[in-house]
């Protein structure tokens, strides 16, 4: 769409993936964007770095194929864990976007 101005404007596609965030790779996240994990057994949630997972599995993974790598820090769980993302807003308060279910359907 272009604006009166002359500026191009996008569709907003935050929060949007039409494959689902499991296709979603590390390197595809966007600057405002960040990563939490949630434990399907005690439902403790936590933000993760998103920089070192990247740095030490690649930011080529995509979310589906280090789901299996999660591990809850307060009971020990290793099974049926799942993503959330959220972003961060100009004041640096986060704002939950999207939480990914332990069976995220692909």
């Amino acid at each position: 769409m272009r604006h009166s101005r002359g500026i191009d404007l996008e569709p907003d596609s935050r929060g949007a993936y039409p494959d689902g965030i499991g296709h979603l790779r590390l390197a595809n996240l966007g600057e405002e964007q960040i990563l939490g994990a949630r434990c399907a057994a005690c439902d403790f949630r936590n933000w993760v770095n998103r920089w070192e997972i990247a740095s030490r599995f690649g930011s080529q993974s995509t979310l589906d194929e280090l789901r299996s790598k999660l591990r809850c820090s307060r009971c020990g769980n290793k099974s049926n864990n799942g993503w959330r993302l959220g972003r961060i807003d100009r004041d640096s308060e986060w704002v939950d976007v999207q939480s990914v279910p332990h069976r995220s359907r692909i």
